[in-house]
């Protein structure tokens, strides 16, 4: 199993560095100015960072399933969504399309990911002991109830 999560990870490896020298191998050498080179290096930008903006919704069909948003980090979604916003921001007001256009993608996604997360967030959590805890030093500890965390990220109980 890790052997073929590592051949996986190595393989998206090398696509990656092959689209980077295709896309550096023509700037540089069959496109000669400015206007269109910035065109190719934009659009092959813009197409990986509507992919970045994305690729956190690979698990909303199973936070959907499950009601549960044990898969989708909260703090991920959030920081996605607050960067996603204010690059838009600086792009519409320097007009710049290549800036402003993965981002008017990524705002809605990430406002998705955030109603999802609010929608299926659980409002108290129980956390089971875990078996390290109960040895310490060879000593058997006696077992506790586990603990109930408040998980309310505005501060209701």
């Amino acid at each position: 199993m890790e052997c073929t999560l590592q051949k996986m990870v190595c393989l998206m490896l090398v696509h990656v560095i092959m689209v980077f020298c295709i896309t550096a191998f023509i700037s540089a050498f069959a496109l000669k100015d400015h206007r269109h080179r910035k065109i190719l290096v934009g659009s092959v930008g813009l197409v990986a960072s509507v992919a970045m903006y994305g690729s956190p919704l690979v698990v909303v069909k199973q936070v959907i399933q499950t009601k549960s948003v044990e898969f989708m980090p909260f703090y991920l979604s959030f920081f996605s969504f607050l960067a996603s916003s204010l690059w838009m921001a600086y792009g519409l007001v320097g007009r710049d399309l290549f800036l402003a256009s993965p981002n008017l993608v990524g705002c809605p996604l990430g406002v998705l990911q955030l109603v999802l997360y609010c929608m299926y967030r659980k409002e108290v959590i129980k956390e089971e002991a875990n078996k390290a805890d109960l040895e310490k030093n060879g000593v058997r500890v006696k077992f506790q109830e586990p603990m109930i965390i408040c998980s309310c990220i505005n501060g209701r109980k």
